[in-house]
């Protein structure tokens, strides 16, 4: 992996302005995708498009499985209504073959270094994050990686558990954490950076009007938290 540049990025959700910005305006070599591609955002097809064309890994997130087998998203109650809410607007955007794209993608993927997931080994739903306590990471006992990635808390991580790794880039496209801009990070000859960065979110609300997402959606957007 010597001068190996890899783009982490996770939770795009349809925000096809911020995903756009970040692959054009970073430097990588291989592009490491954590799933949820698509819902709440309004660009799900571009989205989805624009991921097959650079990303080197992607695995399967909970909103691309909701979305593939018209199945529920496995969210936390504070979302789960308007998950479901969008998802309709969502499924209409994409053509047969995103959908069946979205419906292949693996769980989890490994490589010699890396063990790549969405939530946790195997499971698309469980949230892991920096609080979380250590018995929760035992899925992990026996993955011989030592750094593992992964996404669906829209929070940025790296927490060692057991000997392991666990770094999570937040949220690209739908940030939880207060800061609205794009989430991702960046491993780099073994050391790995966290980064922000702004992109025209402007133009991702006004698609949403138009498309008559429902307002909650886009003050989420805008504050980067969950708002009620």
């Amino acid at each position: 992996m010597k001068d190996m540049k890899i783009l982490l990025i996770s939770d795009v959700h349809g925000n096809y302005e911020a995903l756009k910005k970040v692959i054009e305006l970073e430097d990588y070599s291989m592009i490491y995708c954590m799933g949820d591609i698509v819902d709440y955002g309004p660009s799900p097809q571009e989205c989805v498009d624009l991921i097959r064309k650079e990303a080197d890994i992607v695995v399967r997130g909970n909103h691309d499985n909701a979305v593939a087998f018209g199945v529920d998203c496995g969210c936390g109650y504070e979302l789960k209504d308007l998950s479901q809410e969008v998802r309709g607007i969502t499924i209409e955007d994409l053509d047969e073959e995103s959908l069946d794209y979205l419906g292949r993608l693996p769980i989890d993927v490994e490589t010699e270094d890396h063990f790549i997931t969405h939530a946790s080994k195997g499971d698309m739903f469980k949230y892991l994050k920096p609080n979380t306590e250590e018995n929760e990471f035992r899925e992990f006992n026996g993955v011989e990686q030592d750094l593992v990635f992964l996404g669906h808390t829209h929070i940025q991580m790296d927490r060692e558990v057991d000997g392991k790794r666990f770094v999570n880039p937040g949220s690209l496209g739908q940030p939880r954490d207060g800061d609205n801009r794009a989430a991702y990070a960046v491993i780099e000859d073994g050391d790995i950076r966290f980064e922000r960065m702004s992109y025209d979110i402007e133009t991702v609300m006004e698609k949403m009007v138009e498309k008559d997402y429902p307002e909650r959606a886009i003050n989420i957007l805008r504050e980067g938290r969950i708002v009620y």
